[in-house]
């Protein structure tokens, strides 16, 4: 196909060029039948083109003028005719390299994660731990926010099959921590997840769990991307598995306010944290939909062992 290009390129150049010498004889016939010279005046000209003024030959300027529009196609025709393929081979090369170099990153973060996954379920098995599932039908309830800090840069450096391999092994630790921890899955959005709990402290704890297991993983590969966790206890409706109520939207927009790698939790669930996790004030904050500003901390995670 790229053959075909360069040929026609080049036999419009061709052609052309015929068309150009044609009109052009056909000009120079012209003048010399309305007596404008003869043929040694035209040698004269040839051999001396800067006379051509002097001797009125008028057909000089339409040369000149179509000479210059030829001049500019052959100028485009015969590199891209010599040298086109190789660029446009190199164009595909790179291409080419970007698409394993991120499906490379793909496969590093896949591992990392994978990796520190299969450790910590090694810890907990020697610790005994038995998976408790839960789900809870009480109308107060804690809920989890999930939320991947600049996902669409990453989706932008991996491409869409790499992300959501990705995406996908994310979301298997955290579906494994909700298990442990007793907590239930309520649905997904986009790159974020949301879950809720019988109590703030398993959903804290949840938290960490993922943050810490994520962490691991990022010491292998920095490529691992970080999430921002909210949390907050609160009335809802339960309908089918899904939550209906404020508490939902509160604790999404929780989850907003807090940094790449930061669980953020409100005064609620603070309140049934005290002396079990060291919590960081963040003050009052103003979150967006709400009318009220609400009193946040942040839960100190690093240190703590799960």
């Amino acid at each position: 196909m790229a053959l075909t290009a360069k040929l026609a390129a080049v036999r419009l150049l061709v052609s052309h060029l015929i068309v150009y010498a044609a009109v052009n004889g056909f000009i120079v016939a012209l003048w010399v039948l309305l007596g404008g010279g003869d043929v040694e005046t035209l040698r004269a000209i040839a051999e001396d083109p800067m006379t051509a003024l002097d001797r009125n030959f008028w057909p000089i300027w339409p040369i000149l003028g179509w000479g210059l529009l030829v001049v500019c196609q052959a100028a485009f025709a015969i590199p891209n005719a010599l040298f086109g393929g190789r660029a446009r081979k190199r164009r595909r090369k790179m291409a080419k390299g970007a698409a394993v170099a991120a499906k490379d990153i793909g496969s590093q973060v896949v591992g990392a994660i994978d990796s520190a996954h299969e450790g910590r379920m090694r810890r907990q098995e020697r610790r005994g731990t038995t998976p408790v599932p839960s789900t809870p039908e009480r109308r107060w309830v804690t809920v989890m926010f999930c939320d991947i800090a600049e996902s669409t840069l990453h989706n932008e450096r991996l491409g869409d099959d790499e992300w959501h391999r990705v995406l996908a092994h994310i979301r298997g630790v955290v579906r494994t921590a909700l298990t442990q921890r007793g907590g239930t899955e309520v649905g997904t959005q986009g790159d974020g997840m949301l879950s809720r709990f019988e109590s703030p402290a398993d959903a804290v704890l949840c938290g960490i769990d993922i943050q810490s297991e994520l962490g691991t993983a990022r010491e292998a590969s920095d490529f691992v991307p970080e999430l921002r966790i909210g949390v907050h206890a609160g009335e809802a409706v339960s309908d089918d598995g899904d939550l209906i109520g404020r508490v939902i939207n509160l604790a999404s927009r929780v989850t907003d306010e807090a940094t790449p790698g930061e669980i953020l939790v409100t005064e609620p669930v603070a309140d049934q944290l005290v002396g079990k996790l060291e919590l960081e004030d963040k003050g009052l904050r103003p979150l967006k939909g709400l009318q009220q500003p609400r009193h946040l901390l942040a839960v100190k995670w690093s240190d703590v062992q799960t």
